[in-house]
Formats: C-alpha cells, structure tokens, sequence
C-alpha cells in the first residue's frame, strides 16, 4: 500500500508538472493571438470612421470624436461596452452616464473644458452626468486625452479607460485583468461589426487559447489538490515527511 501511495505521488507531480507547462504554452499562444489582434485593431482605428448613424446619439458620437481626433466607432463601442447606450446608467464604483464617467474625472476634463456650465448653470449636478450630449463630449474627450498621453495606441487608452492610466503606466501595458482585457475584446468585437467584418481568425483563436488556458489552470488545482491530499495521506501513514 505504501509503494502504491507513493507511486501515485510520483505520477501526480509529473502530471502537475505537465499541466503546468501546457498552462503556460497555452497561454503564450493566446496572448500572441490576441496581441495580433490588438495590432490590427490599432492599425484601423487610427483612420477616422464615423459611428453608424441608426446609432443613438451618432450625432453626438460623430461630431465630438471628429473634433478629438478618435474614431467615432471606437466611442460608439466604448458607449456600447459601458452602458448599452443607456443615458441614466450608473454603476456601483459611482460612474455615471453613457460613457460611465466618475466625477473626478468629470470635473479634471470640465476643467479644461468648461463646457458643464453653459447648458447646466450653477454647480455641476448628476443631471449633467446624464445628459446625452455632454456625458459624450466629456468622455470622448478624456478617452482622447489617454489616447494621445499613450502615443496613439487605442488599445492602451481603452485598458487605461476601464482599469485607471496607472494601472496600465504601472504594468507598462495592459494590465492583467479579466475584466480589462474582455472590455478591450468587446470593443474590438464591436469594431469589427461597425466595419461590416467578422472577427479575424486570429480574435478568434486567442478565444480558443485561452479558454483552453481557463480550463488547464482548473486541473492544475485540481491535481494540486490530489498531491496535498495525497502527501496528507503519507504522512499520517509514516508520521513523517521522509517516505523512503
């Protein structure tokens, strides 16, 4: 019994080891997929398109996106991916609007460019967070502003657009997070649809990949878990650490 406990440890650290390599081969070729995908979307963003006018709000998108110097069917997507274009979202971390703006931000842009006073008097409500026009003249204008700061590279603009520009000037790209690098793939999907185009195959391999990835790092815990089981089991039958 005691030679078969031990044979199954054996087994189970070389599987772990295998699983462990495979985890991270499947994740080099997700994120060499993916980076090639980023590439291209960078490449064709940096062209301005219009944003589709049967959109609500495309005249909103176009003209303010034209005036910054981004594309209005990345804002469109931005819109879409933040708020489904609904003008009185707001979400639980305090952002507001269209493009889900948190008020420091709000008042760093309005700042500079004194817009919120002119249609909204006085103090700055969450009314001007929710009113359409203004809610993407501000956005569109910070989304610009990081946009410009991360020398015309869309995709970091938008990491820096979800997960804060610190975050993406701390991990010199984009940061690690699920949720960030899904907001940039829904966007960029979204892209691709505003361009009458399917996701490349790359896009779509780097899907793949990764749910691949997703699925090895559960056997990875799941045979980790078997070792620690397993090396309990040893111990209490040896009442040691030392098995041979």
């Amino acid at each position: 019994m005691r030679h078969k406990l031990l044979a199954v440890w054996y087994i189970l650290v070389v599987v772990l080891i295998v699983e462990i390599s495979a985890y991270g081969i499947t994740g080099f070729m997700a994120n060499s997929y993916r980076k090639i995908m980023w590439d291209r979307f960078n490449d064709g963003v940096r062209e301005w398109h219009e944003a589709d006018s049967t959109l609500p709000y495309a005249g909103f998108i176009n003209y303010y996106s034209k005036a910054a110097g981004i594309s209005g069917q990345a804002v469109a997507g931005v819109i879409q991916a933040e708020s489904s274009f609904q003008p009185r979202a707001r979400s639980s971390s305090g952002a507001y609007g269209l493009m889900q703006i948190i008020p420091s931000t709000w008042r760093q842009v309005n700042n500079e460019l004194k817009v919120c006073a002119v249609r909204h008097p006085g103090e700055c409500t969450s009314e001007c967070y929710y009113d359409p026009e203004l809610n993407i003249r501000i956005g569109t204008a910070y989304l610009s502003q990081i946009y410009k700061s991360f020398n015309g590279d869309m995709v970091l603009a938008l990491a820096a657009y979800n997960a804060g520009p610190g975050e993406v000037s701390r991990y010199g790209t984009v940061p690690p997070f699920k949720e960030t690098n899904d907001y940039i793939d829904r966007i960029i999907t979204y892209w691709y649809k505003a361009q009458n185009q399917p996701v490349p195959a790359y896009g779509l391999n780097a899907a793949y990949w990764k749910s691949v990835q997703n699925t090895l790092g559960w056997w990875v815990i799941f045979t980790a878990a078997l070792i620690i089981f397993t090396m309990w089991k040893l111990f209490k039958r040896h009442r040691s650490w030392r098995w041979r």
